[in-house]
């Protein structure tokens, strides 16, 4: 760090052509999760068979799905980009950028259970959405 690297700009292309359509196929893989299996699971059904009030949990707990996984998905890529090698493992960030993505990530994911998350019409999400999270977290970072 005794001297900054020289910017190249053209890298930016390649990683957002890369990022942005990977980045949304795990967001579509979150929408069908969290629409065909996950909502109907809590709720008992599919959107279109239940009454008002059920539809209006199955909007919130959709909405509380997709935020905490960008949340972690987009929080996450900033270590994935700070380094070629495997983050985590071969390579770990400092301990300041490390605290603070894990931070964020704690508070985020508990606002869906918090009066300010009620606020936002969220839903608090099942212990079945988290093995599901994780498990689209890890491939996410495979392909990134």
């Amino acid at each position: 760090l005794k001297a900054p690297r020289k910017w190249d700009a053209g890298s930016i292309s390649k990683f957002m052509i890369w990022i942005g359509p990977t980045s949304s196929v795990f967001d579509i893989a979150t929408y069908i999760l969290m629409y065909f299996f996950i909502c109907p699971f809590v709720f008992g059904g599919q959107f279109h068979t239940l009454n008002e009030v059920q539809q209006l949990g199955f909007m919130g707990l959709f909405h509380a799905g997709w935020f905490v996984e960008s949340l972690w998905s987009q929080t996450l890529v900033i270590h994935m980009i700070r380094t070629p090698r495997i983050p985590f493992i071969q390579s770990r960030a400092s301990w300041k950028l490390t605290t603070l993505t894990t931070l964020g990530i704690a508070i985020g994911t508990i606002i869906p259970y918090t009066a300010f998350g009620k606020a936002l019409d969220m839903v608090a999400m099942p212990a079945i959405y988290f093995t599901c999270l994780v498990i689209i977290i890890i491939l996410y970072m495979e392909l990134a």
